[in-house]
C-alpha cells in the first residue's frame, strides 16, 4: 500500500516562490520518485507560477484541484527536479540599504534562484549595509523609520515577503554569488570579517558591468548618490 505523500503547506504566502523553496526544501533529500502535496491560496496567478515553475525546472506537477476552506492541492513529483539545465542569468545590483527599495529586487532575484537560474546579486553604496551582521534595513524617511516595524509587520502577515535578511539566508542556500562593493564598504564602514554571507567577490563598477552584459536578466534598485 503506498504511503500518503509528504504535505508541505503553503497556505500562508502568496509568494509562489515561497512554495516553490518550500517544496525544494522537502525533496532535496528525496529520491526522484519522492511526491509530496503542496497546498496553496486558491489563486489562479499562484497555480501558474507553480506550473511554471515546474516545467521550466523538471519537477512533476502531477495535478491540482480544489480543496476544502478554499486551497488548491497540488502533487508535485521531484522528477528531474534541480537537475533540469537552466542556462538564464539574472544580475540583480541592490544600491540602497531603505526597505521599500529593496524587497522587490530580493522578490525578484529569489524567483530566479528558484527557477534554477544562475543568480547574481550586488551590493554598492548603502546597499552594502545590508549584508553586515545585525544591520537591519529600514523605512526611508522620516515617518518611514518611525514605522520600519509596523511596515515589517504588514510585510510578513498580509503578503509573507521575506525581510532582507531572510531573503539574503534563502538566496545562499539557493545557491545565488554574492558581490559586495569595495570601495563602498570603506564609505559605509562595513569590515569584510562582518559580512553575514560566507562566499563573496569583492568588486566594484568594471565587475558589475561584466556581469550585466553577460546577464539575461538585470533587476536594479533606486540608485541614488547617499553621502557617507
Amino acid at each position: 500500500m503506498a504511503s500518503r505523500p509528504t504535505v508541505v503547506d503553503a497556505r500562508h504566502t502568496f509568494k509562489s516562490y515561497q512554495a516553490a523553496y518550500l517544496v525544494i526544501q522537502e525533496l532535496s533529500r528525496r529520491d526522484d520518485e519522492a511526491v509530496v502535496e503542496l497546498l496553496i491560496k486558491t489563486d489562479k496567478g499562484t497555480l501558474k507560477d507553480i506550473a511554471t515553475w515546474c516545467s521550466t525546472t523538471g519537477y512533476q506537477l502531477i495535478c491540482s484541484e480544489l480543496g476544502e476552506e478554499e486551497e488548491m492541492r497540488c502533487l508535485i513529483q521531484k522528477g528531474d527536479g534541480g537537475r533540469k539545465r537552466n542556462d538564464k542569468v539574472m544580475t540583480v545590483v541592490i544600491s540602497t540599504a531603505g526597505l521599500e527599495e529593496v524587497v522587490y529586487c530580493f522578490d525578484r532575484a529569489i524567483g530566479g534562484a528558484v527557477l534554477g537560474m544562475r543568480v547574481n546579486v550586488c551590493f554598492e553604496g548603502k546597499g552594502v549595509k545590508l549584508l553586515k551582521s545585525g544591520y537591519r534595513a529600514r523605512a526611508e524617511g522620516f515617518w518611514g523609520r518611525a514605522f520600519t516595524s509596523w511596515t515589517e509587520d504588514a510585510m510578513k502577515k498580509n503578503t509573507d515577503w521575506p525581510l532582507p535578511q531572510d531573503a539574503i539566508g534563502i538566496l545562499e542556500e539557493l545557491g545565488a554569488d554574492f558581490y559586495v562593493c569595495g570601495p563602498s564598504m570603506a564609505a559605509f564602514g562595513v569590515r569584510e570579517e562582518e559580512l553575514v554571507v560566507k562566499n563573496h567577490t569583492l568588486g566594484g563598477t568594471i565587475t558589475w558591468v561584466d556581469l550585466l552584459a553577460r546577464s539575461d536578466v538585470s533587476v536594479f534598485s533606486k540608485a541614488v548618490f547617499e553621502k557617507p
